[in-house]
């Protein structure tokens, strides 16, 4: 990865994202809001996740969570940009 497009990718840090997962079939999907958070890596590329809180439910307690991007990933989530705001949707259940 290029120096500018690492420098681009350390702007994101903070950023909020809607997370979403392809595997919620309700009608709305529920959604998390989390934030972008990217890491530095020594001699690397940064690496990109993304945190949330999954609130407490019946049967499980409340968790932090953390999804992270491949490149494939990455750019989908660069891709779904809108407004200063992002939007991802994960294979993985939300909770």
């Amino acid at each position: 990865m290029s120096t500018a497009a690492a420098n681009h990718l350390h702007h994101l840090d903070g950023k909020i994202v809607l997370v979403k997962s392809s595997r919620d079939h309700r009608n709305p999907q529920a959604a998390m809001r989390g934030t972008i958070v990217v890491h530095e890596n020594v001699g690397g590329a940064p690496a990109v996740t993304i945190e949330f809180e999954v609130p407490q439910m019946f049967k499980k307690t409340a968790h932090h969570r953390t999804l992270r991007l491949d490149s494939a990933g990455l750019t989908r989530l660069l891709d779904s940009e809108y407004g200063g705001v992002f939007e991802y949707t994960t294979d993985e259940l939300l909770d």
